[in-house]
C-alpha cells in the first residue's frame, strides 16, 4: 500500500458496498449529492441502473469512511464486455468517483483506488479509466499505477455558420455575421448535393429505440483489430435506451435497398443545446474507418433538425479520425483515457483504442 494511504488509515477505512454498508443505495445517493447532482431520484436511478440493472453483473463497489463524518465517498469499477482483434475482454470502467469536499485529499482516493484495483486483479482483462479534468484525480491516478493511453478527444463541426458566428461576436456584428454564415452554408449546400450526385445513395431514418437492424451492422461488420465496446443490442438498450439523464435518438443511414450501413446514437447536452452531439457510432466498414457517405448524412440531418454544429468524443487511431477530418471536424480539447492492464498479453502488446461516449461511466 502506497505510504499517502497507509499514513490516513487512523481516520478513514474502506467498506464493500455489499457487505460493509447497510444500505449502499442511499450511501452512494449521499456521496454523489453535490458531485454528481443535487436530484435523489435521478442519483438513485442512476445507482439502480450501474448496480442493479447492468446486464454485466454487479460493479465492485467501495465506500470509504470516516472515523467522525461516516461515508464521504464511493468509487464503483463497473463491467464492461469489450473486443479486441476478435479476443473477448472483460473490462472494468472506473465510475463515479465522488468525495466529499472536505476529504477531498490524496490518502481517500488513493485508498478507494486501491481496493477496486486489488479486486479487479481476480475478474478483469483490464481497468481504464476517463477522468475529468482534476489535478487531484489525476495525481490519484498515477501513484495508483494507472498510465496514460490516448486522449477522448472532443471535435465539432459548425453545421449553422451564422449562428456559430453571432454567437461570438459583438451585438452590433451578429446580422453580418449571419449573412456571412448563410452565404458559406449555401456553398456547403452545393457542395453536399453534388457529393450525393456524384456519390452513393445513402438515405437517413431517425428512431427513437434501438431497431434491430443496428444489432446486424455490429455483427455484420468485420473484426475491429482496436479495444472496443461489444455493441449489440444488450448493450445499446442498457446503455442508451435505458439511460439515465439523457434522450437518445439513433440516427439510421440506410443504402438503396433498405439496409443499414451506419447509425448514430445522438443527444443534446443542457449546456450546449444547439449542438447535436454524436454519443456512439458504427458502420459495416468500422475496420477500416466509417466511410465518408454515411457522415455527410448525419451533417445534412443535423442541418436540417435545426442545431448549428455536430460534436463528437472519441479515442480512436488515425485512420478512424480522418473521415471525420476529412468532414471539417476540428478539435475542441481532450480527456485523458487511462488504464491498467491486468492480463499479461495485453501489457505486452496492447491493441490501439477506439472509444467513444458509450465507453465512459455511464
Amino acid at each position: 500500500m502506497n505510504l499517502e494511504s497507509t499514513a490516513v488509515v487512523p481516520a478513514y477505512r474502506i467498506c464493500h458496498g455489499q457487505h460493509g454498508v447497510g444500505d449502499p443505495r442511499g450511501a452512494a445517493i449521499a456521496a454523489w449529492r453535490g458531485s454528481l447532482g443535487d436530484d435523489d431520484a435521478l442519483l438513485g436511478a442512476r445507482y439502480d441502473a450501474m448496480c442493479l440493472h447492468s446486464p454485466f453483473g454487479r460493479p465492485v463497489l467501495r465506500f470509504v469512511e470516516h472515523v467522525d463524518d461516516g461515508i464521504v465517498g464511493l468509487l464503483a469499477l463497473a463491467p464492461r464486455r469489450m473486443r479486441a482483434g476478435g479476443r473477448e475482454l472483460l473490462a472494468g470502467v472506473l465510475s463515479h468517483l465522488a468525495i466529499h469536499p472536505r476529504h477531498r485529499s490524496l490518502g481517500p482516493a488513493l485508498m478507494l483506488l486501491e481496493s477496486v484495483l486489488a479486486a479487479a486483479e481476480q475478474h478483469f482483462d483490464l481497468v481504464y479509466g476517463i477522468p475529468n479534468a482534476s489535478q487531484g484525480a489525476n495525481a490519484a491516478l498515477r501513484r495508483a499505477g494507472l498510465r496514460p493511453l490516448a486522449g477522448m478527444e472532443r471535435s465539432v463541426r459548425i453545421v449553422r455558420h451564422g449562428h456559430y458566428l453571432a454567437r461570438r461576436l459583438p451585438r452590433l456584428l451578429a446580422m453580418p455575421a449571419r449573412v456571412a454564415g448563410l452565404a458559406v452554408d449555401g456553398g456547403d449546400a452545393i457542395m453536399a448535393a453534388w457529393r450525393r450526385l456524384a456519390g452513393p445513395r445513402m438515405r437517413a431514418r431517425w428512431a427513437d429505440r434501438l431497431e434491430p437492424a443496428m444489432d446486424e451492422v455490429w455483427s455484420g461488420a468485420r473484426e475491429h483489430p482496436a479495444l472496443t465496446a461489444v455493441r449489440d443490442e444488450t448493450m445499446l438498450r442498457w446503455r442508451f435506451d435505458q439511460g439515465v439523464g439523457m434522450r437518445i435518438r439513433y440516427l439510421l443511414v440506410e443504402d438503396e435497398t433498405g439496409r443499414v450501413q451506419a447509425w448514430f446514437a445522438c443527444g443534446t447536452e443542457p449546456l450546449w443545446p444547439h449542438i447535436l452531439e454524436v454519443h456512439d457510432f458504427w458502420s459495416m466498414d468500422a475496420c477500416d474507418g466509417i466511410s465518408p457517405a454515411p457522415l455527410r448524412v448525419l451533417l445534412r440531418e443535423a442541418r436540417r433538425q435545426g442545431y448549428a454544429a455536430v460534436g463528437l468524443r472519441a479515442a480512436v487511431g488515425a485512420g478512424a479520425a480522418a473521415p471525420w477530418r476529412a468532414c471539417g471536424f476540428r478539435p475542441r480539447g481532450e480527456q485523458q483515457v487511462v488504464v491498467r492492464w491486468i492480463d499479461p498479453g495485453l501489457a505486452a502488446d496492447p491493441p490501439p483504442l477506439h472509444l467513444t461516449y458509450i465507453d465512459q461511466d455511464g
